[in-house]
């Protein structure tokens, strides 16, 4: 039996603990289930977290589809390629940028975190690239520019398996992460 997962948020670690806390949940109510599908739309967030749960979603006992409902942007793109089943509805988004900071800096921490900044924007950049069809080289493009892609141009570029309109049958197991922060 399918179950299914809505999440809708920001990632960071209360997200985070409660996406984990629900495949963890499902999992343990029916182990012998074909797959978990998360209805998947976020703005993005930490990349800690990010990376952290699209490890979590490629290490799952049961397999885990991910079906982008509508924003897919920032990090939220590498946790969209964790899953290798991955469906779109017809309007769904994806954004591409670089990492970015905040914060005062002496020139030492100015530094070091550009030095982290630039870490970041190469994981994330191989982790698109190994996940799509879209070389190194163009997604370094995309995140540089700020680039926005439709659904139908992300199924092109074999980020998106299948474009379809997905709905939650009514007496399926399903738990909601509605998280607007």
């Amino acid at each position: 039996m399918e179950k299914f997962i809505i999440f809708e948020g920001h990632i960071d670690q209360q997200a985070t603990q409660r996406l984990v806390n629900a495949i963890n949940n499902l999992t343990i109510q029916q182990p012998t289930s074909s797959k978990i599908t998360i209805f998947f739309s976020s703005l993005g967030g930490s990349i800690y977290e990010g990376f952290l749960l699209a490890t979590i979603i490629q290490n799952s006992r049961i397999p885990i589809a991910i079906h982008a409902t509508n924003h897919i942007d920032s990090i939220a793109n590498v946790i969209y390629l964790s899953a290798k089943e991955r469906t779109a509805e017809s309007h769904a988004k994806f954004y591409l940028h670089g990492a970015a900071t905040q914060g005062n800096f002496d020139e030492k921490s100015l530094k070091e975190q550009l030095s982290s900044i630039k870490t970041n924007n190469s994981r994330i950049a191989y982790f698109v690239s190994e996940n799509s069809k879209l070389t190194f080289k163009r997604v370094q493009s995309m995140m540089e520019n700020g680039t926005t892609i439709s659904a139908q141009d992300a199924l092109k570029s074999k980020i998106v398996n299948q474009i379809i309109h997905k709905e939650i049958p009514v007496n399926a197991i399903r738990e909601e992460i509605i998280y607007v922060n």
